[in-house]
């Protein structure tokens, strides 16, 4: 399982919400939010406070070489994705 899989399940059997879980561990509901859909990479120490909140081991989220391969393709599409162009951009039309 992946870590957006993993936090989710323990999340819900906890019956806990996105927004209490990212009080209880310091984070904002929408980082939590993104970390649940695999937008975004944790870091070590978001890994252990959400691990910390859930009452679980860090590994049992995740293993590092997880998330330093989610890092990497996140990275990657940035890069490939073309950059949306600026609002100013229309404004000088």
């Amino acid at each position: 399982m992946t870590i957006a899989e993993n936090l989710r399940r323990f999340r819900v059997e906890r019956f806990l919400s996105q927004r209490e879980l990212a009080r209880q561990a310091g984070l904002h509901a929408i980082t939590l939010g993104r970390l649940e859909s695999g937008a975004t990479a944790p870091s070590t120490r978001t890994v252990r406070a959400l691990a910390a909140a859930l009452g679980v081991e860090p590994r049992e989220l995740t293993r590092p070489e997880e998330v330093a391969e989610l890092r990497r393709v996140l990275r990657r599409d940035a890069r490939i994705r073309p950059r949306e162009p600026s609002s100013s951009a229309s404004r000088d039309e």
